[in-house]
């Protein structure tokens, strides 16, 4: 019996050339798709990030108005007690004890951090698109890292001043005249003494140390209030940025 082989019939170049188009369309397709996908997915990552960041800001500005608010006051008192110490009186002491114990209690600014903290470890900075952004972000760190330069030289100045408080005023005082350790207003922690408790040391060298270390302790102070303002308007402008950049509520 005769096998007839029936043999297949030759595609033409233009199939091949068909088949290899739909073949790197379907994988080209796929690769984009991905990279669509994986940045849909960075975006993503990228507004949660800086809504955090706007939270921190918005608790930042508001901490800073209250900072502010505080050495408004500290300022008057600061300048009235450095007025007792140049011309002291030693018969009227309950400015004195008064002002010098609540100049000694620090108020500092502190930093909402938790957004920009995710955003470095995360690596969140290479996410952002906007150039403008990662430069205020950066800047306005840069400032907050000034103003902890600030606070912290404050806190050193200030434990010179409380160890020469303890030369000078009786800690009895004082101790008396604590009230409400727990109110969030300084002014109401303290009683002013009544009786013009009398110093412990009236020497005029010692004295003259205690005006010297509070003078550091003010002029200190000044430079942190004026930092304060400057930084909230620093943070008020991040802030407009990112809200009109990412449309934030």
């Amino acid at each position: 019996m005769e096998v007839h082989h029936h043999g297949h019939t030759p595609k033409k170049v233009s199939e091949y050339f068909t088949e290899f188009i739909m073949l790197f369309a379907a994988v080209t397709l796929g690769f984009f798709a991905e990279n669509l996908r994986e940045h849909a997915i960075e975006k993503d990552r990228e507004v949660k990030f800086i809504q955090i960041v706007h939270e921190d800001l918005l608790n930042d500005i508001k901490d800073l108005d209250t900072i502010s608010s505080i050495y408004q006051s500290r300022m008057k008192r600061e300048d009235t007690l450095l007025n007792l110490l140049s011309h002291p009186d030693y018969k009227q002491t309950n400015d004195l004890y008064y002002l010098a114990r609540l100049n000694s209690i620090r108020v500092f600014f502190h930093h909402s951090k938790n957004g920009f903290q995710q955003l470095k470890n995360a690596g969140g900075l290479r996410l952002i698109e906007n150039i403008e952004v990662i430069k205020k972000i950066q800047a306005y760190e840069n400032d907050v890292d000034k103003m902890d330069e600030l606070q912290n030289l404050t806190e050193q100045l200030l434990m010179n001043y409380r160890e020469k408080m303890a030369t000078i005023f009786d800690g009895r005082v004082f101790k008396n005249m604590m009230v409400n350790a727990s109110s969030r207003i300084i002014e109401e922690r303290f009683a002013r003494p009544l009786n013009n408790p009398a110093l412990i040391n009236k020497r005029p060298t010692e004295l003259n140390e205690f005006l010297i270390k509070t003078l550091y302790v003010h002029n200190n102070n000044l430079m942190i209030a004026s930092r304060c303002k400057d930084l909230k308007s620093v943070a008020l402008e991040l802030d407009e940025l990112l809200v009109k950049t990412y449309h934030l509520n």
